[in-house]
């Protein structure tokens, strides 16, 4: 019992960030925001669909924004590199704000995180089915194999065979040596409480 209480702590999720530690983050942050005033006003205006992501965004850990947030900074940070290398003005922001190209850049990332992230679940509920299924075929035919090689009680699972039993199978395997068994005759696996 010790074990499995000790095995929950070890599982438990980190928490989430209080209040207080948001508000200090924002506060820290305030000078090199006003000091990259220029880089602030194209970071904010390229990343709003990741401030859209994370507040619609419900789920506890947050995954939308994360997913939708990363590629959305990775189609930004061509825009901010830019800037930089043009001299950090007002003028070079407003150029890059101004830039279609820019737009497509930044938004067309960011949406390629929502298209991801509104396609993955499926792909992985089909990866899943897929190799549940072959998984099943295969210990369906491995039972198959089983019944032929031992008989019927393997698949009823009645454990020992009485000899009254062992000379039905002999008198069965006698009678037809080449039936097959049938998927209907399969046992069904036992659903685990």
């Amino acid at each position: 019992m010790a074990k499995k209480v000790k095995a929950k702590k070890a599982m438990r999720k980190p928490a989430p960030l209080k209040p207080w530690v948001k508000v200090l983050v924002l506060i820290m942050l305030f000078p090199f925001a006003a000091l990259l005033l220029p880089t602030t006003l194209v970071f904010a205006t390229m990343m709003a669909p990741t401030w859209v992501a994370y507040i619609t965004d419900r789920s506890r850990e947050k995954h939308l924004a994360i997913t939708v947030g990363l590629l959305n900074f990775s189609g930004t940070l061509p825009a901010i590199i830019d800037l930089w290398s043009r001299g950090q003005s007002h003028n070079a922001a407003m150029a890059q704000l101004g830039d279609v190209f820019v737009w497509v850049v930044a938004y067309g990332a960011a949406m390629a995180g929502w298209v991801l992230f509104a396609i993955m679940p499926s792909l992985v509920g089909s990866y899943f089915k897929m190799t549940t299924d072959n998984r099943i075929k295969n210990l369906a035919e491995r039972q198959k194999t089983l019944i032929d090689e031992w008989g019927h009680a393997v698949a009823t699972g009645s454990g020992m065979a009485s000899p009254d039993q062992i000379d039905e199978d002999e008198e069965m395997e006698d009678e037809d040596d080449s039936a097959e068994v049938t998927e209907a005759e399969l046992v069904e696996p036992a659903q685990a409480s």
